[in-house]
C-alpha cells in the first residue's frame, strides 16, 4: 500500500484570483517601506500638513461667521489688513460659487506642492525595498518558478508606491478637503469646492503614476541599495539644478527636470494666476496690500509650458515601462 494517495483529488480550496497574488506583493512591500523609522517622520510631517491645511479652509469658511474670533480678531487689525479682511469676507458672501473656488483652488495648488516633496523623499526612502533587493537575491526567479509573470510582480510592485503615494499625498490632500469643508459654515461650500477637489484628483493622480513608473525604474538600475538611491537622487536634484539656467538662456533645459515639468502641469490645471487676478480684481485692497512686486509679478508671470513638460514626462513614464520589463526578464 502507497504511502501517500496517488490518485485524483479534486480541488476544494478557495480560489484567489490573479489579483490575490498581486496584493500579497504589494502588502509585503507596504509594510517593509512603513517599518522604517524615518518614513513614518515623512508621514508624520504629510498629515501634520493636512491639520495645516484644514486650518486654512476653516479660517476662510469662518470668514463668513460674523461673531467668529477671526472677525472679532480683525476688528484690532491696522486699518488696510482689517479693510482686506473685510472686503474678502463680503467676496465670499456675496459670490460664493465663485470666491470659495477661488481661495481653495489656490490653497491646493500651493499644498500639493507641498505634499510632492514629500512624496519624492517618500520614494527615496522606499527604493531598497522595491526592485533593488530582488535583483541582488534573485529573486524574481523565485517569484517566476510560483507562477507569477512580469505583469503580476510589476503590478504588485506598482501597488507599494502607489499605495505609498495615497498615505503621503493624495490621502492627506482628501482628508484636508473633506475636514475643511465639514467646519465650514455652510453645506454649499462642498459643491462650490468641488473644481479645486477634481483638480487635485487630476494633477495627483497622475503624478502618482508617472512618479511610481519613474520610482520603480531606479530601483531597478542596481543590485545595490546606495547605487539605486543615490541614481533615484541624481535625477531628481541634478534636473532641478537645470532650471535656473534655464530660465536665463535655454528653455528646453528646465525639462530635464521632472521636478519643473510636474509644477508646470499643476500650473496648467489649477491656474493660479487666473485665480489671483480674479480675487485681485474682486478684491481692490489686495493689490494695495502687496502693492507692486505683486503686479509686476502678475505681469512678468508665463503661461506654463505644458506641452513641452507633457512631452518629458510622457517619454519618461515610457521609457521607464520599457527599462521595468527589461530588467525583470528572467532567462
Amino acid at each position: 500500500m502507497a504511502l501517500h494517495e496517488l490518485g485524483y483529488r479534486h480541488w476544494e480550496g478557495r480560489h484567489r484570483g490573479i489579483w490575490r497574488r498581486r496584493w500579497t506583493i504589494s502588502a509585503h512591500g507596504l509594510k517593509a517601506v512603513l517599518a522604517n523609522r524615518w518614513m513614518r517622520y515623512v508621514l508624520t510631517g504629510a498629515w501634520g500638513l493636512a491639520l495645516l491645511q484644514a486650518a486654512v479652509l476653516f479660517c476662510i469658511g469662518q470668514l463668513l461667521v460674523a461673531d467668529s474670533l477671526i472677525v472679532q480678531w480683525s476688528a484690532n487689525l491696522d486699518g488696510l489688513l482689517r479693510t482686506f479682511i473685510g472686503s474678502l469676507t463680503l467676496w465670499l458672501e456675496q459670490h460664493p460659487e465663485i470666491s470659495v473656488r477661488t481661495t481653495q483652488n489656490l490653497v491646493f495648488y500651493n499644498f500639493s506642492l507641498l505634499y510632492l516633496t514629500l512624496a519624492l523623499l517618500a520614494i527615496t526612502l522606499a527604493i531598497p525595498h522595491l526592485i533593488t533587493r530582488d535583483l541582488s537575491s534573485n529573486a524574481i526567479i523565485i517569484y517566476a518558478s510560483k507562477a507569477v509573470n512580469r505583469l503580476d510582480y510589476l503590478t504588485g510592485k506598482l501597488g507599494i508606491l502607489l499605495g505609498l503615494l495615497t498615505l503621503v499625498w493624495l490621502g492627506p490632500l482628501l482628508a484636508a478637503w473633506l475636514v475643511g469643508n465639514l467646519l465650514a459654515p455652510n453645506w454649499h461650500f462642498f459643491w462650490h469646492a468641488r473644481i479645486p477637489l477634481l483638480n487635485s484628483l487630476l494633477f495627483v493622480g497622475g503624478g502618482m503614476v508617472f512618479l511610481s513608473l519613474l520610482g520603480l525604474a531606479a530601483s531597478a538600475v542596481s543590485s545595490k541599495e546606495k547605487a539605486a538611491v543615490g541614481f533615484w537622487l541624481l535625477l531628481w536634484l541634478l534636473g532641478n539644478a537645470f532650471v535656473p539656467p534655464g530660465q536665463r538662456q535655454e528653455p528646453w533645459l528646465q525639462h530635464l527636470s521632472f521636478h519643473h515639468n510636474l509644477k508646470q502641469i499643476a500650473e496648467a490645471i489649477y491656474q493660479p494666476k487666473t485665480e489671483l487676478e480674479r480675487a485681485r480684481d474682486n478684491i481692490p485692497v489686495l493689490g494695495d496690500i502687496l502693492r507692486r512686486p505683486m503686479h509686476r509679478h502678475l505681469r512678468d508671470w508665463r503661461a506654463p509650458r505644458t506641452r513641452p513638460a507633457g512631452m518629458a514626462l510622457g517619454i519618461l513614464a515610457v521609457g521607464s515601462g520599457i527599462y521595468l520589463l527589461r530588467r525583470t526578464r528572467t532567462e
